[in-house]
C-alpha cells in the first residue's frame, strides 16, 4: 500500500467515525485536503483562472473546481454524508442481494468526497461508481486522484453532463445517487432541479441522498449576554418545503397563517434540516447548509398570511410575500 493510500484511509476513517472528536475530524479533513490538493497540483491560494471559475445553468450555480475542494474544509458536514452513504450502500445491498451495487455521485467536483472514500469499506466487486460533473477539469483532477490511489477498479463511468438533464442509458441506472449541490435554504444552487431529474431514474427500491432536506420558515431571535458573542435562535413556524424521494414534483408553492400576537423582537428567517440518510442528519448552524438564513424586507403582521413559493431557474430560492 502507497504512503498516499495510507494518509487517505487513515484521514476517511476519522471521517466516517461517529466516536471521534471535532478536533480528531478537523485535521483529518485538513490533511485529507493536503492530500488530495497534492494529488492534482491544486494550490488554493493560487487556483487556476478555470479552477475558480463557476458554472451558470439554467437551473442554478454549479460551483468550481476550487468551491467544490473546499468544502472539505467543512469537516462536519463531510462526516455526516460520508456516514450517511455508507449506511445507504449497506442498506442497498440488503435491497439487492448479491448485485454490485451501483452508485452515482452527481456534482462530484474534484475530489469526489461521496464516492471515493468508500473504497476503505467496500470490495470493488461490492461497489462501483459513476463520477459525474459539468466541469471537465473537476473530472480530469478526480480521474488523477483515482489513478494515483489504485481505485481503478472502483470507477464505472466518468461523466461530463448536466446533471438537471442527464439521462443515465437503462442498463446502468443506480442503485445509490448521491447529490449534495446546494445551500441552506436550497438558494442558488440545483439541488431541487438534480433531483427532480435523477429521482425517477433509480433502480425501483433504490436510495436518493439525501433522504430529506427540510426547509422551515422560522423567527430568528438575535441574543446578546453581556461578555458574550451575539448569537441566534430559532422557533420554526411553518414547514414550507420537503424535497424527497417521493416526492420531487409536489407544488412548490402555498401559505400559512402568523401566530396572534407575534412574539417580540424577532426576524423572519429560514431553517434549513438536512436528514442525509436514517439517523445521519445536520442539523440547526452545524455546517454552512443548515445555517439560518434571514429573510430580509419581509414585514410581519401578527395573524397574517405568507405567501411562499421555490423559484426554479438561474437563481433559485424562495420568494415570501404577504398575503
Amino acid at each position: 500500500m502507497t504512503d498516499k493510500m495510507i494518509t487517505f484511509r487513515e484521514t476517511c476513517n476519522i471521517l466516517f467515525s461517529q466516536e471521534e472528536s471535532y478536533g480528531s475530524q478537523r485535521q483529518a479533513a485538513q490533511d485529507l485536503f493536503s492530500l488530495l490538493a497534492g494529488i492534482i497540483g491544486y494550490d488554493d491560494n493560487q487556483p487556476q483562472q478555470e479552477q475558480a471559475k463557476d458554472c451558470f445553468l439554467p437551473s442554478g450555480k454549479a460551483i468550481s473546481l476550487q468551491g467544490a475542494a473546499r468544502c472539505l474544509w467543512e469537516f462536519a458536514r463531510t462526516s455526516r454524508f460520508l456516514q450517511g452513504v455508507e449506511a445507504a450502500v449497506r442498506a442497498a445491498q440488503q435491497r439487492f442481494p448479491g448485485e454490485r451495487i451501483r452508485l452515482l455521485e452527481a456534482g462530484c467536483g474534484p475530489f469526489a468526497l461521496l464516492a471515493l472514500p468508500l473504497a476503505i469499506k467496500f470490495q470493488s466487486s461490492e461497489v462501483g461508481f459513476t463520477l459525474l460533473d459539468i466541469h471537465p477539469h473537476s473530472l480530469e483532477a478526480a480521474k488523477t486522484i483515482v489513478t494515483a490511489l489504485g481505485l481503478q477498479d472502483y470507477v464505472n463511468d466518468y461523466v461530463q453532463a448536466d446533471a438537471t438533464a442527464w439521462i443515465c442509458p437503462d442498463p446502468l441506472r443506480p442503485h445509490v445517487m448521491v447529490s449534495e449541490t446546494m445551500q441552506n435554504a436550497l438558494k442558488k444552487e440545483p439541488q431541487v432541479a438534480i433531483t427532480r431529474n435523477l429521482a425517477p431514474q433509480l433502480l425501483p427500491g433504490g436510495i436518493f441522498l439525501p433522504e430529506k432536506v427540510r426547509v422551515d420558515f422560522c423567527f430568528l431571535y438575535w441574543i446578546t449576554n453581556e461578555g458574550e458573542v451575539p448569537f441566534q435562535r430559532t422557533q420554526p413556524v411553518a414547514t414550507l418545503y420537503e424535497l424527497r424521494l417521493d416526492n420531487p414534483h409536489d407544488p412548490l408553492q402555498g401559505q400559512f397563517t402568523l401566530p396572534n400576537p407575534l412574539p417580540e423582537n424577532i426576524r423572519p428567517g429560514l431553517c434549513t434540516h438536512i436528514q442525509v440518510f436514517g439517523d445521519c442528519c445536520l442539523e440547526e448552524n452545524q455546517c454552512s447548509l443548515t445555517l439560518p438564513l434571514r429573510v430580509k424586507g419581509l414585514e410581519l403582521q401578527a395573524g397574517g398570511t405568507i405567501h411562499h413559493e421555490y423559484i426554479m431557474g438561474e437563481v433559485p430560492g424562495f420568494v415570501l410575500t404577504p398575503g
